[in-house]
């Protein structure tokens, strides 16, 4: 009874120790909050449409083992600020991204979502699910995007505080580890620009001076959204000084120094700025009533006003408030400065993309656009007689041009059409310097408040052929014409040349295939696990070297495989058979669990031409029923100026094993550097545990 005992104890006490270390090595996913700060941004903002990011976290498999995470929840707070903001009625929506790029911005056209977003949290401080399998590689950490858009049924006062905890994670294969989180900083609203731009223009020679005010929505800041109502304008003078400097430091606080005219109280009131109080004078919209609710972009009102002071461009500084609201609470703006316009020209560019040419591109001989402005008459008729361009980017302007010219787009359809639109000015072969100006002299003659829009049109096939990646970009730097102080100069760059260079675009697609652990394929050709899609969209020839693919899964990718290869799908039937060809040597097994595997060949893509890779598996039986493989490509290898996109790839569920092999696993089982303990394997941590307690009371039993 004496050496049963003592095996019972010492069974019990390994296997304790053995259940311990299996049930450590089970951590699966860390949940980790990304430090930052709060973002203060306008009480409507929503990211121009597309959303910002207010907040970060990562998720991260502790064990050196790929998990699939199945849901996030999200918990809405305060985070203890003085001011708690209402989740339920200051979103518009509220969803999760993925950082695909890595660079920890949010890239509307990159990252991608986890998911679906909703409208807004249901109940202030409450919670949302976001539910969507998503492989967790070991290999990185997986950072997650609080994407939010406000302009809600309500819009948030200012410096409400909107932050986040990460509540729940729930994944498959142990325990979730940093739930819930510390507080994630978020958003606070606070005085934005307005939607709005005040011009002014002044007529006479010497006091009293006439002002016209024309009052705008031209939506610079990308806040405008409809139903916006605007009241009391608030003027000040003060000197705009270099960037960076501290405007309105030297205000004029009497109402006597506004050029709007003499202090009316009947359309005036005095508001509260700063400490300061300004005077402000009444909008008056459509039917009298006492506020502006423009209704698209474009949208002015007008007033006007006498005064002895003169203003130049720059010198008068002004905001406005929501109406309703009162200059410093909800939807209240920043300062801005107003712009004086008049019997002068003011210019203006389109905005635009870069246009993805070849190197010897000239548009079928003609030429075509990269740049297009517009030039602007006010309140009086102007004559334009010079217009000067100025060359930036990375390319050489002096050498990469056979043609630059200037048109006016007389049919103002936006577009260059030869025989129609009409020259103005010279041509010149090239820029006489990297990056050098051009002027044009020609007479255009403006009517009051007329839009002339002009057109940049260039050939390359200059001297010497510009390179891949290179740009070509244009400003509009100066212009001469009747009038003085013309606004608008130099304008913002104008995009306009990328040289494209061939890019190799990735997209992967996998349905998870039942599998048996030593399963060999139809005719023992191998199970198809994966399909990755390059396609050269490009004008040039791209250049493949290398695909480098990478494992992950609970299945022990050193010793699951007898083979891992990578085929051509030459016969483009989506499935992989004899008439494919090998893309590079094949390999027995990953070099070590949740791996990569490079393949090697240099193989060329023709402009246009896609080729679609398989993956293809023999299973060696090792594999345990309910162990799975995950893949994803991280690495394309390219050369000859060749770029890639969509790298790394998206990781896939390939394979599932249901069925145990007919084949014995390898003496190895799971051996080298792996810390889990998968299914089936629990077995023999008994049996060992068993051994180790029996082997002293056997010895005893020996001596006897």
């Amino acid at each position: 009874m004496v050496v049963v005992a003592d095996i019972y104890m010492r069974f019990l006490l390994v296997s304790l120790v053995l259940g311990f270390v299996c049930s450590a090595a089970h951590a699966a996913l860390v949940v980790t909050p990304v430090s930052g700060s709060t973002l203060q941004v306008p009480s409507y903002f929503t990211g121009n449409g597309n959303g910002f990011a207010m907040g970060a976290f990562e998720i991260t498999s502790s064990n050196g083992k790929g998990h699939v995470l199945e849901s996030i929840t999200l918990k809405a707070t305060s985070g203890g600020a003085p001011v708690n903001g209402d989740d339920s009625t200051a979103f518009s929506e509220i969803g999760l991204f993925l950082d695909v790029n890595s660079n920890g911005l949010y890239d509307p056209s990159v990252d991608t979502r986890y998911g679906f977003p909703y409208t807004a949290y249901p109940a202030d401080d409450a919670s949302l699910t976001f539910a969507a399998r998503l492989g967790i590689p070991s290999v990185n950490p997986q950072r997650f995007l609080i994407v939010a858009k406000l302009n809600g049924v309500v819009p948030p006062y200012l410096n409400a505080a909107f932050h986040t905890v990460v509540e729940n994670v729930v994944g498959t294969g142990g325990p979730v580890v940093g739930v819930p989180t510390s507080v994630i900083p978020g958003v606070s609203p606070v005085n934005g620009s307005t939607s709005l731009r005040l011009e002014y223009s002044i007529t006479g020679s010497a006091p009293s001076y006439d002002y016209a005010f024309r009052l705008v929505l031209d939506n610079h800041d990308g806040s405008w959204a409809a139903g916006q109502q605007w009241d009391g304008p608030i003027f000040g003078q003060a000197t705009f000084e270099n960037p960076g400097s501290t405007p309105f430091a030297n205000w004029a606080t009497n109402a006597t120094s506004y050029p709007i005219g003499t202090f009316d109280a009947t359309y005036w009131s005095g508001v509260g700025v700063a400490g300061s109080v300004y005077y402000a004078p009444v909008l008056i919209g459509p039917g009298f009533a006492n506020y502006w609710e423009p209704t698209s972009v474009g949208d002015e009102l007008t007033w006007w006003g006498t005064t002895d002071v003169f203003l130049i461009d720059g010198e008068m500084a002004w905001t406005a408030w929501r109406y309703g609201l009162g200059p410093t609470a909800l939807g209240s703006s920043t300062l801005e400065p107003a712009h004086r316009v008049g019997d002068y020209l003011r210019v203006n560019p389109i905005a635009g993309s870069f246009v993805d040419v070849a190197p010897a591109a000239t548009g079928t001989g003609s030429g075509f656009v990269i740049g297009v402005f517009d030039v602007i008459s006010h309140t009086n008729s102007a004559t334009l007689s010079s217009l000067t361009l100025a060359a930036s980017g990375s390319g050489d302007d002096s050498t990469a041009f056979s043609d630059v010219r200037l048109f006016v787009d007389t049919n103002s359809n936006g577009a260059y059409d030869p025989g129609v639109d009409t020259q103005f000015g010279q041509t010149y072969s090239a820029y006489p310097a990297d990056d050098g100006s051009l002027t044009f002299t020609d007479t255009l003659n403006f009517n009051p408040d007329e839009t002339k829009r002009l057109l940049v049109v260039v050939k390359l096939n200059g001297s010497t052929l510009a390179s891949y990646g290179q740009t070509f970009d244009t400003a509009v730097t100066a212009i001469s014409a009747t009038g003085n102080m013309h606004s608008g100069l130099p304008t913002a760059t104008m995009p306009g040349i990328h040289i494209e260079a061939p890019t190799l675009t990735l997209s992967t697609s996998a349905g998870v295939t039942n599998v048996a652990a030593d399963a060999q394929g139809p005719a023992d050709i191998g199970v198809q696990a994966a399909e990755f899609l390059l396609a050269n969209n490009a004008v040039g020839a791209a250049s493949l070297d290398s695909i480098t693919i990478a494992a992950a899964g609970s299945l022990f990718d050193h010793t699951g495989f007898s083979s891992v290869a990578l085929f051509e799908d030459t016969n483009s039937n989506g499935a992989y058979d004899a008439a494919d060809t090998l893309y590079a040597a094949a390999t027995s097994a990953f070099p070590t669990d949740d791996g990569s595997l490079t393949f090697s060949q240099s193989i060329s893509f023709a402009p246009g031409q896609s080729r679609l890779f398989l993956l293809v598996l023999k299973l060696s039986g090792s594999g345990q029923v309910g162990d799975d493989f995950w893949a994803r490509v991280t690495v394309l290898g390219v050369s000859g100026g060749t770029e890639t996109a969509n790298v790394p790839g998206t990781l896939v569920e390939c394979l599932n094993i249901d069925t145990a092999g007919t084949t014995p696993p390898p003496s190895t089982g799971s051996s080298n550097n792996d810390s889990g303990c998968s299914t089936g394997t629990h077995e023999s941590f008994w049996l060992l545990a068993l051994a180790l307690a029996c082997i002293p009371a056997l010895r005893r039993r020996a001596r006897a």
